[in-house]
């Protein structure tokens, strides 16, 4: 398996002693993609400043949702990883 981590940031402007702009990149939580060996990949997103871990699924528009099989729309609870 593998296993992807990616930091989520929200970004914030602010102008410098010289007076050029830039950005600040506050991390405040992280995403982990695990790529398994059937072809599926999973994310949980843990954002502890307010206390968030969800899982991460695919929007499926409704008009699509009713073409998808049980197994395709739903997760797997053994997908749920807690970090």
């Amino acid at each position: 398996m593998q296993v992807n981590k990616f930091n989520i940031s929200k970004p914030k402007k602010y102008t410098d002693k010289q007076g050029e702009e830039k950005t600040q990149w506050n991390t405040v939580g992280t995403m982990t993609e695990f790529h398994k060996e059937d072809g599926t990949v999973s994310r949980i997103m843990d954002i502890p400043a307010i206390g968030l871990e969800a899982n991460i699924f695919p929007f499926v528009p409704k008009d699509k949702a009713q073409e998808q099989t049980p197994a395709q729309s739903k997760p797997d609870n053994d997908d749920v990883i807690p970090f």
